[in-house]
């Protein structure tokens, strides 16, 4: 049982993805980098050392700069992610505010971020039953939280408010599409995690 399953309760269901075997290849990209940018730093030193005696020092500390800066920073930023994943777990929470209400929004493992059903109504005033949602969006639409409520997967909130006719709808998906979707699309696109569109069913089911 993973941890959400065990925070949220067996009925809680997320886009399966490959995920760590994402990281590990990622992981083994910086390895393969890094043994070669080794490789080519003492190439170097042993192909000039006669030749340019002592000061193959300055060039080689150069080459150094050149072929591990990269390496150094995309390192670091793998290592944020794995003692972030540490210390928060599968799911982390993100507080917003639109107008003068507050939005506890639940991002899973996959970078999709879960909005609370409850919140959306309090704040546009209308919005199908969680029974409707779970019909129209099979894979956009879970049950999360103790006790468990009705959240929907930040690609089906907006797609579910584009055909909205009422203002204070209309203004809420358009702050829900550039705060809340579009960056979780683009970490999405940017680690290459797919998820199933909302109105279809995930293939465990």
């Amino acid at each position: 049982m993973t941890v959400i399953n065990m925070v949220f309760g067996a009925d809680f269901r997320c886009d399966t993805w490959p995920h760590a075997v994402e990281r590990a290849l990622l992981m083994n990209s910086l390895l393969g980098r890094t043994i070669g940018a080794t490789g080519v730093c003492l190439g170097f030193y042993f192909l000039t050392r006669n030749l340019l005696g002592p000061i193959v020092w300055l060039f080689l500390a150069v080459v150094i700069g050149v072929a591990f800066s990269r390496i150094v920073i995309d390192t670091a930023a793998e290592l944020g992610w794995y003692m972030r994943v540490a210390t928060l777990g599968k799911l982390n929470g993100h507080h917003y505010e639109y107008q003068r209400w507050d939005v506890q929004v639940w991002e899973d493992e996959n970078h999709c971020r879960w909005v609370p059903t409850e919140r959306i109504r309090l704040i546009i005033g209308n919005l199908a039953s969680d029974q409707a949602l779970a019909q129209s969006y099979p894979s956009g639409w879970q049950l999360m939280g103790q006790p468990a409520k009705g959240h929907l997967r930040d690609d089906a909130l907006v797609t579910h408010l584009a055909h909205a006719t009422m203002m204070p709808a209309i203004k809420f998906k358009n702050w829900a599409e550039r705060n809340i979707n579009f960056p979780a699309a683009q970490m999405r696109k940017r680690l290459r995690v797919q998820i199933s569109d909302p109105s279809t069913r995930n293939q465990e089911d």
